[in-house]
């Protein structure tokens, strides 16, 4: 073989890798924009992860200026009427700075993003598995509140925490 096939060979071998992971990596989030009116939106993404014997919902935020709290909250409405309140803790937070190039002039865009956890119980992930109509995250300079007509996240998570339980009963 000669030094280029290998070369070759070693490339796809990583194409086919990334692919794998970046599929892999999307499955177990579920994510969504919001842009109300003519204000900056942000980019909402969820998942759920088992942390010692309890679970959390990790959320992370991208967007031009909000964060999360130090003790942030995650109110959740089901679409059954029920309410839960959860309550979490800042894990990270980061920026990260851009420009756009416009004629002559570069335009500078910074993108901050914060990631918080949310404690929930087994009990709670039952009563979210109809779908979840609203959502209130405590951020700071104001939090962020998202009504949906129909689901877009409840379901999902559910499912994430029923992979993650079988994962754990089928050790």
């Amino acid at each position: 073989m000669t030094f280029k096939h290998l070369y070759m060979k070693k490339i796809n071998f990583i194409i086919v890798l990334l692919v794998f992971l970046c599929t892999s990596i999307k499955a177990q989030t579920v994510s969504y924009s919001y842009k109300p009116l003519a204000a900056q939106g942000c980019y909402m993404k969820y998942s759920v992860t088992k942390q010692e014997a309890s679970y959390y919902i990790i959320a992370t935020v991208r967007s031009d200026r909000m964060n999360f709290l130090n003790e942030p909250t995650m109110k959740i409405r089901t679409f059954n009427n029920d309410v839960i309140t959860l309550y979490g803790v800042s894990l990270a937070n980061g920026s990260s700075s851009a420009g756009i190039i416009s004629g002559s002039i570069v335009i500078p865009i910074t993108e901050i993003y914060s990631t918080a956890q949310f404690k929930i119980t087994p009990e709670q992930f039952e009563i979210i598995k109809n779908g979840i109509s609203k959502i209130r995250l405590s951020m700071t300079p104001m939090n962020h509140e998202r009504t949906f007509k129909k689901d877009k996240i409840g379901k999902k998570l559910y499912k994430f925490y029923l992979k993650i339980k079988n994962q754990d009963d089928n050790f």
